[in-house]
This record gives structure tokens, C-alpha cells and sequence, in this order.
């Protein structure tokens, strides 16, 4: 994800939470988020509001594969300060 898009975000969201290889936890977390992008809350917050959510999965490498390749890509987007997100 080169930019925010917000069309690009819920189209990767729609396709984790159909993929059948992913954890019931990540996959309300990833519903929660596009719901909220789709009920018109900002893309920025609601990336930094799941980063922050599954951040403490993803420090203990507790995330499946494809959630941690998302949350690497929403980790290194520029929304945060530099040094967070950064670790994995």
C-alpha cells in the first residue's frame, strides 16, 4: 500500500476476513476496522486503531501470515512516528 486508499484497504479487509487461514480474533478485528471505513470513519484512525490492536499479537509473532504481511504494510505506512511498527 503505497498511499491510503481507501478502496485498495477495503478490498485487502474483505479478502482477509474471507480467507479461511486466519484466526477468528484477527478476523473480528479486521471486520471491525472495515466497518468502521465503510460507515465513513477516517481510514488514517481506524489503520492506527487495528495496528494498535493487533500490535501485542505481533510482537510475540502470534499473528497468521497474511494478517502479519497487512499489519507490516499498515505498520510502515507513515501513519505512525518513526520506531513504532518498525520492530517486525
Amino acid at each position: 500500500m503505497e498511499k491510503l486508499d481507501k478502496i485498495q484497504i477495503l478490498n485487502e479487509l474483505y479478502n482477509l476476513i474471507l480467507d479461511k487461514h486466519i484466526r477468528t480474533y484477527e478476523r473480528q478485528c479486521l471486520l471491525k476496522a472495515k466497518n468502521q471505513i465503510e460507515a465513513g470513519d477516517g481510514v488514517k484512525n481506524t489503520l492506527a486503531e487495528l495496528e494498535a490492536t493487533l500490535r501485542p499479537l505481533a510482537l510475540r509473532y502470534n499473528l497468521t501470515p497474511k494478517v502479519t504481511t497487512f499489519y507490516q504494510q499498515i505498520a510502515r505506512d507513515g501513519l505512525f512516528a518513526p520506531g513504532v511498527g518498525k520492530i517486525l
